[in-house]
């Protein structure tokens, strides 16, 4: 067989045996050692290929995609740094427990160390940020027969316990395109794939009867981070059922609605003290860790008290604080213990729900007098108008934080995404376009220093016509910088301070995006603002103008008065 058409054939029979497991998208990036594998995702009729030029952007992009619906995506590059330039993303997907398929095309393994063109070691490229990583031989006439298996590991691993990222890395022989009098047809026939069936994992009974027996009729608390929807749901319930409030991250999917059970002000109460105040007798734990630090630091200090947490994978419990470790599905944990454990008392529930509505009623007086746009507001208003089956992503610094802070109590719960995995700043906008691709209006709060690092992915919202608004709150640099002691000028050279950590950059971003082809919009007052933001429309970006110095002293004003709310 003619080494293009093994190859062909290879990489035909690899995709179909994608699509059979589920697999539905796959992002592509431009290269020539990848021709084999673009061609058969390109021809693949049961996945939908995407073209991003960057292999960066197209490493968040893909992120977002899988993000938003929680099943592998197919990254696709040519050799030497294009598959270097995924690494970001890899490491996101990694610590956040996204599911990938990363193939990078390589050369063959004997133009490695010989100076050979577009040629780096990409064995093992990705350290041990991926599930399992496959180093794939140049394919002969035999090669296509194993794909399907190879599909089906690859789909097991990245989707197992934790999901994450696999890499394959498929070299290629110099000949690309198979001759014309040669085709490759589809692989057809059932059952020529292996079938992956994954199951969940339950907790023992006694390791149930335990949970109950620690918090039966105690005054405790949920705090709950990322979780699957399933799981979030499962753990609302049971909160319902036993008075529990619930202490939510905006990446819980729970934030937004729920009364009387999900707090809107967990992070603001937490930093004004009322744990202290209220001394919770246990806790349980759900899902990533908060992005509240004052949540995160409280738990650091309550090492005496049962905190319960609950994780099919994985050691998240960077406060080395927890007492009981649950190594199951967090859905089934919760559903365990509604049905088995005591209730907490009446006043317990009540006391945290009346501190919550006095906290939020400061907030909106507050804010109302305060003028418009200011950081909190920008955040509380984007949250309140995201469109029905719309999403919101958020780029970590100061935007995740404003939104854990001010995000207010709606109708329904608001999917919020955010790649805190890493927690970094990277390829936010990028993401926020993968999440759109998947054909739901995504609204993306980022900040400028954020967006300055993903520039590239305006272009490609034009180019793709996705339904995105992006906001950008812009405050001349690295406004998060402000709120520690670096910014004490008679702590830290506040010469240096500005120079490397403040870093104003002076980019207009509504320039920037106007001239890449992107529609620009204004919103000089909050109602301006939610209405963009309802239309769901896209791509469009508004660029919301702010004040490091002012966002620092209005933080600490609108503690000040739910301080005083809740002495009143």
């Amino acid at each position: 067989m003619h080494p293009a058409s093994a190859a062909t054939a290879f990489a035909t029979a690899l995709a179909a045996a994608l699509a059979d497991l589920g697999l539905t998208a796959a992002v592509i990036s431009p290269g020539s050692r990848n021709t084999p594998l673009t061609s058969a995702f390109a021809a693949q009729g049961r996945i939908e290929d995407w073209s991003v030029l960057d292999e960066r952007s197209a490493g968040f992009f893909a992120l977002g995609m899988a993000k938003t619906e929680r099943r592998p995506v197919a990254l696709v590059c040519t050799s030497g740094t294009a598959a270097a330039e995924y690494h970001p993303a890899v490491v996101e997907a990694d610590l956040a427990r996204v599911p990938l398929l990363v193939l990078t095309a390589d050369r063959p393994g004997r133009l490695r160390d010989v100076g050979a063109p577009q040629t780096i070691d990409q064995v093992k490229l990705y350290g041990a940020a991926v599930r399992w990583f496959h180093q794939g031989s140049t394919p002969d006439a035999s090669a296509a027969a194993t794909a399907p298996d190879l599909a089906a590991h690859a789909w097991a691993e990245a989707m197992g316990v934790p999901p994450g990222p696999v890499h394959l890395n498929l070299p290629f022989d110099d000949a690309l395109v198979a001759p014309g009098d040669q085709p490759i047809a589809e692989r057809e026939g059932p059952g020529a794939t292996p079938r992956v069936a994954a199951g969940m994992m339950s907790p023992a009974a006694a390791t149930v009867a335990e949970i109950c027996a620690l918090i039966g009729g105690r005054r405790t608390i949920a705090v709950v981070g990322a979780l699957p929807e399933a799981g979030a749901r499962a753990v609302c319930s049971m909160a319902m059922v036993l008075g529990i409030p619930v202490l939510a991250d905006p990446q819980s999917g729970l934030r937004g609605g729920h009364r009387g059970t999900v707090l809107a002000s967990g992070d603001l109460l937490a930093t004004v003290g009322l744990l202290d105040r209220l001394a919770p007798e246990a806790v349980l734990r759900f899902g990533a860790a908060p992005t509240s630090k004052a949540i995160t630091t409280w738990l650091a200090g309550q090492r005496h008290l049962p905190q319960v947490l609950v994780d099919p994978a994985g050691w998240r419990d960077a406060t080395a604080s927890a007492s009981l470790v649950v190594r199951a599905d967090p859905d089934a944990v919760a559903t365990a213990v509604a049905g088995a454990a005591d209730p907490a008392t009446e006043d317990w529930g009540t006391a945290w729900n009346d501190a919550d509505a006095a906290a939020q009623a400061a907030l909106d007086e507050a804010l109302a007098a305060e003028p418009f746009p200011s950081e909190p507001a920008i955040a509380r208003t984007v949250a309140a108008s995201v469109p029905e089956g719309g999403l919101l992503y958020v780029s970590s610094s100061m935007p995740i934080r404003d939104l854990d802070a001010f995000m207010g109590a709606g109708g329904e719960p608001v999917p919020v995404l955010a790649n805190r995995g890493a927690n970094g700043i990277d390829g936010v906008i990028s993401s926020a376009l993968g999440a759109a691709a998947m054909g739901r209006p995504t609204t993306a709060l980022v900040g400028d220093v954020a967006a300055l690092h993903d520039l590239n992915a305006l272009a490609a919202a034009v180019r793709l016509d996705l339904p995105v608004t992006m906001v950008v709150v812009n405050n001349d640099g690295g406004g998060i910088f402000s709120f520690l002691p670096q910014a004490d000028v008679t702590r830290f050279d506040p010469v240096v301070f500005e120079r490397h950590l403040g870093t104003p950059h002076g980019t207009s971003f509504a320039a920037v995006a106007a001239a890449l082809g992107m529609k620009v919009e204004r919103a000089d007052t909050a109602a301006a603002l939610a209405t963009l933001v309802a239309a769901g429309a896209g791509p469009v970006l508004v660029e919301l103008r702010t004040d490091r110095t002012e966002n620092v002293a209005l933080h600490a004003k609108l503690r000040r008065r739910i301080t005083e709310a809740l002495s009143g």
